[in-house]
């Protein structure tokens, strides 16, 4: 049942925002299932993350027509990061979880670079410079978004304390 609801948590977030990223462009820049990897490894379990980042990769790639396994090895990577990242340190800050989100991400495009050039498929320039501006933007929105769930977990804590 657990794992049934991380796919259907996953499919929504990939669903949102590819209907999102229709209306507005700065959507095409944001990885709302990167975030949900974050969210995942942070506060969840790492083998979960996984789960969810290579299930997110691979419904990427069936969406967008790619080979399957570009997108999913990199988002298993970038879960493997934040997960190693979060055992390792203290990710309690916003600069923290921004530099580790941005990081992951950036990590799951260089990796998708690389297999794009193993198998011999052009890439532009436009790559690396859209990859870089996502990596940025779903850092800072990402680390935004998780700074609202720390909020609401430490009210829901004081609640029942109190």
């Amino acid at each position: 049942m657990k794992y049934l609801f991380l796919a259907l948590s996953t499919m929504l977030a990939i669903v949102a925002q590819m209907i999102a990223g229709n209306n507005f462009l700065l959507f095409n820049l944001f990885d709302l299932s990167l975030v949900l990897i974050a969210y995942w490894a942070l506060y969840r379990s790492r083998v979960q993350a996984l789960f969810v980042g290579s299930l997110s990769g691979l419904l990427m790639d069936a969406t967008l027509g790619w080979p399957l396994g570009y997108n999913g090895f990199g988002r298993t990577l970038a879960a493997f990061a934040i997960g190693a990242a979060a055992r390792r340190f203290n990710l309690e800050g916003a600069a923290v979880r921004f530099a580790t989100i941005a990081v992951a991400s950036a990590l799951s495009s260089a990796s998708m670079l690389a297999l794009f050039a193993a198998l011999q498929r052009q890439t532009g320039k436009v790559y690396l410079v859209t990859s870089l501006a996502q990596a940025l933007i779903t850092g800072a929105v990402g680390s935004a978004l998780l700074s609202v769930v720390d909020n609401y977990n430490n009210r829901v804590r004081a609640n029942r304390a109190g």
